[in-house]
């Protein structure tokens, strides 16, 4: 039997606003889950997150590991999470509970703040992830190791890649105590089996909790694969709290008196792990506890690890990410805890280190706003979007796939992301995905990843990385891979394996790969095979792709549906992705849902705008939908275009990021993931397309090149100088400056072109001035003047 939380407990946000009857997301009826037991499908009930589905995702660009942090700080991993709870007075104060909790990023940066007002003043959670570095494995700890039948290192150190950094520091007046509270929960539903782990249960949860000093081990049903998750305290706890089925430590804490929150032993004996506490306050904080553990076999372990914090004060701890080359399946020594959590830097420094990663591609200098905000969170989001030793992050990042596939993406999504990041000026991490997939080319000359084709997707790509960032030698070195990858996709089994447009867009890309290459035969070789393919497949590779002609043909996705065993004919119900671990499937009713309206336009393709309102105020807006028919009409409509972007900027969360499907009042997410990438990256490519846009003619074609520059001018810009530097195009990095005389804007613009002997573009800046038209490489010029906002 599938149920909601224990009735008392703590819930998530989700939970605590879906199960509250005064809560404007009150939805507590259960949705529809279906998955496999064995050879069988099972249909059964859980409480799903239908309202609140919107949280942060952090995380490393070059490892797996990927965090989400929902609106209250509470930070999930896949299968279980770490929330924070404050007592200030007599009182505990729980974030998912709390009415005055905001949030943010740290320099728009993926280090997520969340500030609690406690007491007249702030705590303040801060949590991101870090780069350790390698410690040193004392003679105690390798003994230990020793004795465990763990091998250590022969170097004596132990590499830390990965851990996420948590720090609460107390800017009230008076000290707190601060709990952190390992919890059963996920962001994307409730649910555990009565009597047993069985089926779909097993895809979150806790099965055994330990504390011991200053390490806390949670053992998620992982342990066997990669090894315990452990959480590292930078002091050992004052208390430790336990609970399992049908005991939640928070209750036992609210049960416990002040005693806790000065580091006094607990007034409920029973929730101390190990021996007990001594009576001196002073002088618990810093005694060696016995070690405190749990076990569950319904997976709902919980303990809180309770520690005094006085007015000024920070604590800090470190989860340590899967990627650690340290077993700490083996608890090991305190004392290697702490070097761990010492070799990692604070969050200030991560934050920094991320701003360089951002800057060092295109740099974006807009007048401030949230539109500044979100581009610049957008660009950073994206380097979530590959790892270095998988064919995608999993869960939350692009698997590059062309075909709907096992985290439910659809077709293109992945390319988004991965298009956004060759086009930010961030291309590193694009080569390395391309090379991991030539060399797992197969001997036909497909590509594939998680099981699907992608080898059309991976040439679009790649054409696209050459010809915005040309390298003779990477050239010459996937050349193979593109060449053999068009051949695959003229055979007919590509038919069966591809869709028919990474089809027809595979080959065209493969054909600019060869005649990049100077295999002029080749090419032309396989513009004669894809002009006798059939019909559905023919495409003339030679010519230029055309400018979408409407709403569902911008978007290159269409609203779907996929039932279970056939799609049917007509879309009207999305199937989401819940748990990779299990394969369950969520199946959430929401029928066709629309993108935002923007601001002062009627819906591009004609649908009635009363439609579109009362569809919205039934199922939500498409948010990805919305971001993808910014960047189809930035090109022929560049202020609707921009009108789309201020309307995703108007709903953005408070930390820069959107969910796939949006409540049209709450603006919380209604289905798909929280903190949908391909928004991001959709969001990034149209906006750099509105400033820098050298339109595509196709590398065979002749004639001067274009490059619009500023296409739509906003009224609120006016008068407002605006940089931007270093956006990659075809024709070479363009950068571009508005500086101010009176109403009189005046341009300056340089292009570094790829090739120096070729004829200079036509530069265009139809947003500043309509006449205005240039032909050579850099220049400055003063337009015409701008009129008023009130002209």
């Amino acid at each position: 039997m599938l149920s909601e939380p224990p009735a008392g407990w703590v819930r998530a946000w989700w939970a605590e606003r879906q199960l509250d009857p005064g809560s404007a997301a009150h939805a507590p009826g259960p949705s529809e889950v279906r998955y496999w037991s064995g050879s069988e499908h099972v249909t059964d009930g859980v409480l799903s997150n239908t309202l609140g589905r919107s949280w942060t995702t952090i995380g490393l660009p070059e490892t797996l590991d990927r965090a989400r942090v929902d609106p209250r700080g509470l930070v999930v991993w896949s299968r279980w999470s770490l929330d924070w709870w404050v007592r200030a007075g007599e009182d505990w104060v729980f974030p998912s509970r709390a009415a005055s909790v905001r949030q943010r990023l740290v320099d728009g940066m993926p280090v997520v703040e969340t500030i609690m007002r406690v007491g007249g003043g702030d705590v303040v959670h801060r949590v991101a992830a870090a780069r350790g570095a390698s410690v040193q494995i004392d003679d105690t700890e390798r003994h230990v190791r020793q004795r465990r039948g763990k091998r250590p290192s022969g170097d004596g150190a132990s590499a830390v890649p990965e851990v996420f950094v948590v720090e609460i520091a107390n800017r009230t007046r008076a000290p707190v105590a601060v709990a952190l509270a390992a919890r059963p929960y996920h962001l994307g539903a409730f649910g555990h089996a009565e009597g047993g782990m069985w089926g779909w249960s097993d895809a979150w949860g806790i099965g055994e909790i330990s504390v011991d000093g200053r390490v806390m081990t949670i053992d998620d049903g992982l342990s066997r694969a990669v090894g315990r998750a452990a959480v590292i305290f930078d002091r050992v706890p004052g208390d430790v709290v336990v609970g399992s089925h049908g005991t939640d430590c928070a209750a036992t804490l609210a049960e416990s008196g002040g005693q806790v929150s000065t580091g006094q032993p607990s007034a409920t004996p029973v929730s101390i792990g190990g021996g007990a506490p001594s009576a001196d306050p002073a002088y618990a904080p810093r005694i060696e506890r016995d070690p405190a553990s749990v076990m569950c076999p319904q997976r709902l372990a919980n303990t809180a690890s309770v520690f005094p914090l006085v007015a000024g004060a920070t604590l800090r701890a470190a989860v340590v990410g899967r990627g650690s080359a340290i077993a700490w399946d083996d608890v090991g020594s305190s004392a290697l805890g702490g070097a761990v959590l010492d070799a990692v830097p604070g969050v200030e420094r991560v934050a920094n280190g991320w701003r360089q990663r951002v800057e060092a591609g295109c740099r974006l200098e807009l007048p401030g706003g949230r539109l500044a905000e979100a581009a610049l969170g957008a660009r950073a989001a994206q380097l979530l979007s590959t790892a270095p030793f998988d064919d995608g992050p999993g869960i939350d990042g692009p698997m590059l796939a062309s075909a709907l596939d096992a985290d439910g993406q659809l077709p293109g999504d992945d390319l988004v992301q991965l298009l956004a990041l060759v086009e930010s000026g961030l291309p590193a991490q694009v080569r390395d995905l391309l090379l991991r997939q030539a060399q797992a080319q197969d001997s036909s000359g497909e590509s594939s990843s998680m099981g699907a084709s992608v080898t059309g997707t991976s040439l679009v790509l790649a054409e696209h990385l050459l010809s915005l960032h040309p390298d003779p030698e990477y050239a010459e070195a996937i050349g193979e891979f593109a060449a053999s990858g068009a051949r695959w996709l003229l055979t007919r089994r590509a038919d069966q394996r591809e869709q028919s447009w990474t089809i027809r867009e595979g080959l065209r890309a493969g054909h600019r790969l060869l005649l990049r290459l100077g295999a002029t035969r080749a090419a032309d070789a396989l513009w004669r095979e894809a002009m006798s393919l059939p019909e559905a497949l023919r495409i003339d590779v030679k010519g230029t792709p055309e400018s979408p002609p409407s709403y569902r043909d911008a978007l290159g996705r269409v609203p779907w549906e996929t039932s279970w065993d056939e799609a049917p004919a007509a879309p009207s119900q999305r199937w989401e992705w819940l748990s990779q671990d299990t394969g369950l499937w969520i199946h959430a009713a929401v029928p066709w849902a629309p993108p935002l309206p923007f601001v002062g336009s009627e819906p591009a393709d004609g649908t009635p705008t009363d439609f579109v309102a009362d569809t919205a105020a039934s199922c939500g807006h498409d948010i990805v939908a919305t971001a993808l028919l910014a960047f189809a009409e930035a090109r022929p409509a560049p202020r609707r275009a921009f009108e789309r972007l201020e309307a995703l900027v108007s709903v953005a969360s408070p930390t820069l990021s959107w969910p796939t499907f949006m409540h049209p009042d709450l603006h919380t997410g209604t289905n798909g993931t929280g903190h949908d990438l391909v928004v991001g990256g959709t969001f990034v490519r149209a906006l750099l397309r509105l400033l820098v846009d050298a339109p595509d003619r196709g590398v065979a074609s002749s004639g001067r090149a274009e490059l619009r520059l500023a296409a739509h001018w906003p009224a609120a810009w006016l008068g407002q100088p605006v940089e931007v530097h270093d956006v990659p195009t075809r024709i070479g990095p363009v950068s571009w400056a508005v500086r101010w005389h009176g109403e009189r804007p005046a341009l300056l613009w340089d292009v570094v072109p790829h090739d120096a002997r070729g004829e200079a573009p036509t530069v265009t800046a139809p947003g500043l001035d309509p006449a205005f038209s240039a032909t050579q490489w850099r220049g400055e010029t003063l337009l015409a003047p701008m009129p008023s906002p009130a002209g």
